[in-house]
């Protein structure tokens, strides 16, 4: 016959215990981050990822930015670029192209614009 093991149930003071002592060796632990600091740390995974030509991962990154900013011309640019330069899916590439002009359009933000253009143009060119 197997012998039973004595289990001790913790009170909820101990618990408490543990859970004050947790918060103050891990206070930042318990506060959720704000959309731009997960910005910031998705673009610093994107990056990464990108310079270990992990295309794949570094689209999940633009896309979770794109989430919490779903304007955001440049992640946009970024997506097309991937396409176009590094996975060489031209259709895709012009999606995100276009996209990026038609937000660029209302906001007028010009540099990217003129990028988004350059690669349209490019692919245009390849594929004539």
């Amino acid at each position: 016959m197997r012998q039973r093991l004595e289990i001790k149930r913790s009170n909820s003071m101990s618990n408490s215990r543990l859970l004050s002592t947790i918060r103050n060796y891990l206070p930042g632990a318990w506060i959720a981050p704000k959309n731009n600091e997960l910005i910031t740390l998705y673009r610093l995974r994107y990056r990464m990822a990108l310079e270990e030509l992990k295309y794949d991962a570094a689209l999940i990154f633009l896309n979770k930015i794109l989430e919490l900013d779903p304007l955001n011309a440049e992640v946009k640019l970024c997506k097309g670029e991937i396409y176009h330069r590094c996975l060489q899916d031209y259709s895709r590439a012009v999606e995100q192209y276009n996209k990026v002009l038609r937000i660029t359009g209302e906001q007028g933000n010009e540099a990217i614009r003129l990028r988004a253009r350059a690669g349209m143009a490019e692919i245009m060119e390849l594929l004539s």
